[in-house]
C-alpha cells in the first residue's frame, strides 16, 4: 500500500504542477527532450514498431494480475505505473505555452473573405506541384529533415504500423507513443497523407502534443521542405481543413475544387473511399475515444482542435506580411 500511495502522490503533485503554465513549458523544453534522446534513439534502433508490442505486452501484463494473483493493490500500482510513465513523457507537455509564443506570432481573427484568400492561395500551390509519390524510406528521413529546419532536436525514423488495417478502421493516420517514444504511421493510407502525418506525429516527439499546433509545425515542416511531394501533401491537407471549414460557413467550394488537375481529384477520390471502406462505426467510437482524452488532457474543444489548424496558418501569414490577404 505504501508503493501504492507514493505513486498516487506522485502522479498528483506532477499533474498538479503541469497546470502551472511555466512549469509545463520548461520541463518540455528541457525534460521532455531527454526522453527522446534515450528512450527514443534506443528504440529507434529497431526497424519495427514496439509500440503495437508494448500495448499487447500491458494487456496481458493486467490480464494476469488478474488472473493469477487476484489482487486490487497489485492492479491500482500496475494503472498507477502506467499513468507515471504517460505523465512523464506525455502529459505535462499538454499544458506548455502556446506554439505562438513560441514562434513569436499572435493568433488572430479572420473573416469569411480572408479564409476564402487563404484557399485561393493553396489552391495556387497545387496547381504548380508534381503529384508523383516518393516511397515511404524516402519520406521517413526526408520527414526528419523537414522537421529540424522548423523545431530542433533529435528525430527517430518515423515507423509504420504493423496493424494498419485496424487503424484504418478506426480512422487513425498515426499515433504517437508514449511509451516507446515513436511517431507511427498508417503504412495503407492515401500516400499524399504521409509525409504530413509523419511530421505530425514528430512534432509530438518535441513536446507538442496539442493537435492543432502538430498539424501546424507538419505544415510548417513540408511546405519548406525541399521536396516537391512534401509541399504537396501540406497544401492539399490545408486544402480540405480549410474547404470542410468554408463548406460548415455555407460557402460554395466547387469553384475551389474545380480548379485543381485530375492528378489531385483522383488522390482526393481515393483517398475518401479508402477511409470509408470500413463504414464508421469504429472510426466514430474511436473519434469519441479521443475527443475525450483531449479533453481529460486539457484541450477544452476535444476533437474540434484539429480544426484550429486553419487559425494558426492564416495567423502565420497574416502576420508575417506574405502578401494573401487583401
Amino acid at each position: 500500500m505504501k508503493k501504492n500511495l507514493i505513486l498516487l502522490l506522485s502522479v498528483i503533485i506532477l499533474n498538479a504542477l503541469a497546470t502551472i503554465e511555466v512549469f509545463a513549458t520548461l520541463y518540455a523544453r528541457y525534460i521532455s527532450p531527454l526522453f527522446v534522446q534515450t528512450i527514443g534513439r534506443l528504440v529507434g534502433l529497431f526497424p519495427i514498431s514496439l509500440f503495437e508490442w508494448v500495448v499487447l505486452f500491458l494487456i496481458i501484463g493486467l490480464l494476469f494480475i488478474i488472473i493469477k494473483y487476484r489482487s486490487w493493490v497489485l492492479f491500482f500500482r500496475y494503472l498507477l505505473v502506467i499513468c507515471l510513465v504517460f505523465t512523464l513523457t506525455t502529459g505535462i507537455n499538454y499544458h506548455r505555452q502556446p506554439i505562438e509564443k513560441d514562434l513569436q506570432f499572435t493568433k488572430v481573427d479572420y473573416t469569411t473573405k480572408e479564409l476564402k484568400q487563404l484557399c485561393q492561395y493553396v489552391t495556387n500551390q497545387l496547381y504548380i506541384l508534381d503529384t508523383t509519390a516518393m516511397d515511404q524510406a524516402a519520406m521517413a528521413k526526408q520527414s526528419r529533415i523537414a522537421m529540424k529546419r522548423v523545431i530542433s532536436g533529435y528525430y527517430p525514423n518515423p515507423k509504420p504500423m504493423l496493424f494498419s488495417k485496424l487503424m484504418t478502421a478506426c480512422g487513425l493516420s498515426g499515433i504517437f507513443s508514449p511509451f516507446t517514444i515513436e511517431a507511427n504511421y498508417n503504412k495503407d493510407m492515401s500516400a499524399f497523407n504521409t509525409p504530413f502525418t509523419m511530421c505530425h506525429e514528430l512534432s509530438h516527439l518535441q513536446g507538442y502534443m496539442s493537435e492543432d499546433e502538430a498539424n501546424f509545425l507538419a505544415y510548417l515542416a513540408c511546405t519548406q521542405s525541399d521536396q516537391e511531394y512534401f509541399r504537396y501533401s501540406a497544401y492539399l491537407t490545408a486544402f480540405i481543413y480549410i474547404t470542410n471549414e468554408l463548406y460548415d460557413l455555407g460557402v460554395d467550394i466547387n469553384p475551389y475544387y474545380a480548379q485543381l488537375s485530375e492528378p489531385i481529384l483522383k488522390d482526393l477520390k481515393e483517398d475518401h473511399a479508402f477511409w470509408n471502406q470500413y463504414g464508421d462505426t469504429m472510426s466514430t467510437i474511436t473519434n469519441t475515444v479521443n475527443d475525450t482524452y483531449l479533453k481529460m488532457n486539457s484541450v477544452e474543444e476535444g476533437v474540434v482542435s484539429y480544426q484550429r489548424f486553419v487559425g494558426l496558418i492564416f495567423s502565420y501569414y497574416k502576420l508575417n506580411n506574405v502578401g494573401i490577404f487583401s
